[in-house]
């Protein structure tokens, strides 16, 4: 065989190699599922900013970074969820200062007082909801709910939530809200490609 067709050859399996492996993650996309559902609670406030969240699904955990603003003199958004080993910036955006800091059990941390534009990180390294405070504003608050995994999501003003991209499986739903609890244990099943349908009881 000569080189060139040997180059031409490897180029070839090469290629080969890096389509069936681009196949086999479509593949593995396509075939989970999803889970919608919707806050349910007599208090028709409450159904928003709820987290809900999946437990006990098998696979790596991708921490990922995102942003709560402090603008007006609020947290923005009030409730955000993430993977444990995640960081959080903080960005003032007010021509004032700030601080931001915790007291709660699974993050324990404070910021001191920074300037406008002076963003902050954090990382939370351990499952938990974690408390966010200003010691300069004690009217600012918001929460971050950190989960196992990445299967967790913020209800909307009407408490729909979807959670995207699940294994397929049968898996116990939570749901954490600043002011209800859930009622009972919600239970899914989540089949390849479909989209499962689960309502989450809240009450006090």
């Amino acid at each position: 065989m000569g080189v060139n067709m040997m180059k031409r050859t490897i180029m070839f399996v090469k290629s080969a190699l890096l389509m069936s492996g681009f196949a086999l993650m479509a593949a593995e996309a396509f075939c989970n599922g999803s889970v919608t559902g919707t806050i349910v609670s007599d208090i028709e406030k409450n159904k928003e900013d709820a987290v809900v969240y999946l437990k006990g699904v098998n696979g790596a955990v991708v921490p990922q970074k995102v942003t709560i603003e402090q603008h007006h003199l609020t947290f923005i958004p009030k409730v955000t969820t993430i993977p444990a080993g995640s960081t959080v910036e903080f960005t003032n955006h007010d021509k004032i200062y700030h601080n931001v800091f915790s007291v709660s059990e699974s993050k324990k941390f404070n910021l001191d007082t920074y300037d406008h534009g002076k963003p902050k990180h954090v990382t939370f390294d351990k499952p938990g909801v974690v408390s966010l405070l200003c010691n300069v504003h004690p009217e600012m608050s918001a929460w971050v709910v950190v989960t196992e995994n990445k299967y967790a999501a913020v209800t909307d003003k009407a408490g729909n939530f979807i959670i995207a991209d699940v294994p397929a499986g049968t898996y116990e739903i939570s749901a954490w809200s600043e002011k209800l609890k859930p009622q009972g244990i919600t239970m899914v099943t989540i089949s390849d490609g479909n989209t499962a349908h689960a309502d989450i009881k809240l009450g006090d």
